[in-house]
């Protein structure tokens, strides 16, 4: 199986694969194990950054909902939904204070 995804690592253009029933299903397995522990440690890391609510980035900016809804439109500062909160990751806000020296 090695072989294949080196091949396809490569990325070599065109390639025609030639395997039967058990090696695709053993294939199909194995990238669905390789993908399920990406998104694990993508969502491990996402469970421990902090989030800040609306009212604290707005605190933090002095700035009101519009403002948010505008930057947020903008791709300045990106909310994230949780139910019907609204959640900013601590990355997010630090990112768009830039260069302020504001503590969290």
């Amino acid at each position: 199986m090695q072989d294949l995804l080196d091949m396809l690592n490569e990325g070599r253009a065109h390639v025609k694969v030639e395997m039967n029933a058990e090696d695709l299903k053993a294939f199909s397995e194995d990238l669905i194990r390789r993908a399920k522990d990406e998104l694990g440690s993508i969502v491990e890391a996402a469970k421990k950054e902090r989030m800040l609510t609306k009212a604290e980035v707005k605190e933090l900016f002095g700035v009101c909902d519009a403002t948010l809804w505008h930057w947020a439109n903008k791709g300045i500062l990106k909310p994230v939904k949780t139910g019907n909160k609204i959640m900013y990751p601590e990355y997010e806000v630090r990112k768009a204070l830039g260069q302020r020296n504001i503590n969290i």
